[in-house]
């Protein structure tokens, strides 16, 4: 290229191309260190020769302080220690995430090591897998640097990059490295580097991938949607006709991912020898699925097809796992795989689709061939290492252990033992090779084996797993001692022994401890949550759902144990809003709606208790509450105020909808033709009328049916009250009306009025209520047998 056209960068342009790994256009002569970073030579930068002098020439034991020290006093210019940061965690996710794989060491940071997993480890322990985790302790202490972050913002986001590595070297999700990296997400937010629309596209991506991977779902929409609008990217799901089968023989709707990119794509680098796709290779299944019309995909970029295959992550841990949203997966994930020219989203993508084919029978065998296929394609070097970078940080791609780990899973699963047990003896995963032993057979060699290990080096974990073998809770004991009293996977294996044996209060100081130590751990908080249900307390129990249900947000099961748990500490606001989001997580569960309907009563909220109770009869068909029933009625009879203020005399057309779903499967229950009669008086037309007075009639019937209802002061009370409002809706109806209809209407309510005085008086009441209510009846028979008279009189 004419060197007319090359330009000089600025600072923030380098800093911006560090972030990006990708020059688009020739420039001046950039400095050595950045082009080795930028061709992949990590290793050369970290071993540039004035910085070794200088580290050799310096005698401290405190690495981090010494290398703060060096910072301050700009013996090495501020750029070379930036770029010493950055290409130490990509030779880092080189020689753990992309490969090839490195033997040799970087020897001045080598004498780190120990230092380093002590510091990564968090007071629990970092992965047996890890690689080289000095090269990430180094560029967490450049990254972490003042001075730095006040030279370069980049800074930051390379330390909110270099802690979502250090989450993934940790056994156990860490609510420090979650706490400190959304606090950097507010300052990256912030930074300047942020108004050019390619960085800001590429930070949602990033910050929506650590918000998945702690499946905190709801927040990552927010930076879905952000990067999809600054990408101009519209996603939606539409039905195509088409075959998906080889022996097909009419076009069926398949599910299609509609594809709308409203500017030009974002620039990327093109890569070839990419991992390829295996073939299905299935006597029914085509490979692919054959659209009847031509389907073009939109021409996608990079960047396009991480906001892609985000969207996935998002949709598969906000619906539950099931074949639906399995089917929905897949369209996003085929657009990715078949467009992209990017190595690590190509990678991710289709470690992805084997976790999706993982369920299915007819293609669970291509999923574990196409895992093994990926973790050899990590050796490939055809690929340059520059080119595995780009776009690293956004694709979410795991490192090699896990891949290792999905793929024993996946022999596991299809019966080949023997295999995942040779994957899970290299990647040290005990209680995976325990469950191999079982398998096999050879239980004995489940304890043996680490005791084995425990005897080479003693660990936490080992400890742990040895007590969860033996059954043996003084192995807990010497694995929190082991770990100084600070390890929170001690404590939990510790509580989780009790609990399984459903002694709660042993369990409930372990489990405690635990999150106290660690409140990233979803599985520990609902049980403690239900362990302090089981020993009643309360706000133990509220505490623990609450953190469980700010992890977890889909488990209906936790936000209803958090309502009941409010319900007992007297807090029914909190307790209605609360079963308000368990509705959320299962819409189908009618236990769930009756909780929510006896407490929106209690709070009075009136239209919420109508649309509970009619959910319930769409679950179950027949549904009896007649508690809540009365509760509303007599709400709406006084026209008292709701929740919000609003008179309950409006909701009456919904309440009689509500009355009359109900009453056509109810034939025989006096209370609800009672109140059913009593609601429909409220309307006062002469039909209406007629219509309570036929209600009021059934109630009556229903109440009288049972022979000894006249032996129970409980029944008497309410045949007597159904009385009293059958005369009066008798005597109503009469005023009006012909003589001869007043005739058969008053004969009707003299009827009875008759039977039931003279059963309530051989039983000889003395209860006052009764005798009260007995006397109200004798005067409506009275005023209903003088009507009588004068229709008689007047004829």
């Amino acid at each position: 290229m004419n060197n007319s056209n090359k330009k000089e960068l600025t600072e923030e342009e380098i800093e911006t191309l560090l972030l990006l790994n990708y020059l688009e256009d020739e420039v001046e002569e950039l400095p050595q260190c950045i082009k080795s970073i930028l061709n992949g030579q990590y290793k050369d930068v970290l071993n540039n020769e004035s910085f070794l002098g200088l580290i050799e020439s310096r005698d401290s034991n405190d690495f981090c302080k010494l290398i703060c020290s060096e910072i301050e006093t700009e013996a090495i210019p501020h750029n070379s220690w930036l770029c010493m940061g950055i290409a130490s965690l990509l030779y880092f996710i080189q020689c753990n995430w992309t490969g090839p794989r490195i033997d040799k060491d970087v020897n001045w940071l080598k004498v780190q090591r120990e230092t380093a997993l002590k510091d990564l480890s968090l007071h629990d322990e970092c992965n047996t897998n890890v690689k080289k985790p000095e090269l990430l302790y180094f560029s967490k202490i450049i990254f972490s640097n003042e001075i730095l972050q006040s030279v370069y913002e980049s800074c930051i986001w390379w330390l909110f990059r270099a802690n979502l590595l250090h989450q993934f070297v940790l056994n156990e999700s860490s609510g420090v490295i979650f706490d400190e990296s959304e606090q950097l997400i507010d300052k990256i937010n912030d930074l300047s580097l942020l108004r050019d629309v390619h960085c800001r596209t590429l930070f949602d991506i990033e910050a929506a991938q650590f918000y998945l991977y702690y499946r905190r779902v709801q927040n990552s929409e927010m930076y879905v949607e952000s990067a999809q609008e600054a990408a101009r990217l519209s996603l939606s799901l539409e039905g195509a006709l088409g075959r998906r089968t080889k022996h097909q023989q009419e076009d069926k709707a398949q599910l299609l991912l509609k594809i709308d990119l409203g500017k030009n794509q974002f620039p990327s680098r093109r890569t070839e020898d990419l991992p390829k796709s295996l073939e299905l290779n299935d006597d029914v299944r085509l490979e692919r699925i054959e659209f009847s019309e031509g389907v073009r995909g939109a021409q996608l970029g990079a960047v396009e097809e991480a906001i892609i295959l985000v969207k996935h992550i998002q949709l598969q841990l906000s619906q539950p796992k099931d074949k639906l949203t399995d089917e929905e997966g897949k369209p996003y994930l085929n657009a990715v795989i078949d467009s992209t020219r990017n190595w690590s989203v190509k990678m991710a993508s289709l470690c992805h689709r084997c976790s999706l084919e993982s369920v299915d029978k007819r293609t669970v065998e291509r999923s574990m061939m196409q895992m093994e296929y990926l973790i050899l394609e990590l050796e490939n070097t055809k690929v340059p290492v520059a080119n595995r970078l780009d776009m690293f940080f956004a694709s979410g791609l795991k490192p090699v252990w896990i891949l290792e780990q999905t793929w024993a899973h996946l022999m596991l699963g299809l019966g080949l033992v023997k295999g995942a047990l040779d994957v899970f003896l290299k990647l040290q995963l005990w209680e995976e090779v325990i469950t191999c032993y079982n398998l096999l057979e050879l239980k004995h060699k489940a304890a043996e084996i680490i005791r084995q290990e425990i005897s080479k080096e003693p660990t936490v974990h080992l400890w742990c797993l040895l007590g969860d073998a033996t059954q043996d809770p003084s192995h807990y004991e010497t694995a929190w001692k082991l770990s100084n009293e600070k390890s929170s996977r001690a404590q939990r294996h510790w509580g989780l022994f009790y609990f399984a044996k459903k002694n709660y209060e042993e369990a409930i100081p372990h489990l405690k401890l635990s999150v106290e130590l660690n409140n990233i751990q979803e599985d520990v908080w609902i049980r403690l949550g239900f362990a302090a249900l089981q020993t009643e307390d309360w706000k133990l129990a509220a505490t623990a759902y609450k953190h469980y249900c700010a992890l977890e947000q889909s488990t209906f099961e936790a936000w209803n144990n958090l309502a009941k748990a409010y319900v007992e500490l007297g807090d029914k606001p909190k307790a209605w809003k609360s079963l308000q989001d368990a509705i959320k997580c299962n819409y189908d569960r009618w236990q769930v709606w009756d909780n929510l309907m006896v407490v929106s009563i209690d709070l009075g909220h009136f239209s919420e208790v109508i649309r509970c109770y009619h959910r319930i009869l769409d679950l179950k068909n027949h549904h009896l509450d007649v508690q809540v029933l009365d509760i509303l009625t007599r709400a709406i009879l006084n026209n008292i105020n709701d929740s919000d203020g609003n008179p309950a005399q409006r909701l009456l057309p919904k309440t009689l909808e509500l009355f009359g779903r109900i009453s056509s499967s109810v034939l025989n229950n006096s209370h609800i033709w009672r109140m059913y009669g009593q609601l429909t008086a409220l309307k006062k037309t002469d039909i209406d009328d007629e219509k309570a007075a036929q209600y009021l009639q059934q109630a009556h019937r229903a109440a009288v049916s049972d022979p000894k209802w006249f032996q129970r002061e409980e029944t008497v009370e309410d045949v007597l009250q159904i009385c009293c409002l059958l005369a009066e809706m008798y005597l109503h109806c009469a005023l009006e009306c012909e003589a001869k209809k007043k005739r058969t209407l008053l004969a009707s309510a003299k009827l009875s009025l008759q039977g039931v005085v003279k059963k309530v008086k051989d039983q000889e009441w003395n209860a006052e209520k009764i005798l009260t209510r007995l006397q109200r009846v004798e005067e409506y028979l009275n005023i209903v047998k003088d009507e009588l008279e004068k229709i008689k009189l007047v004829n």
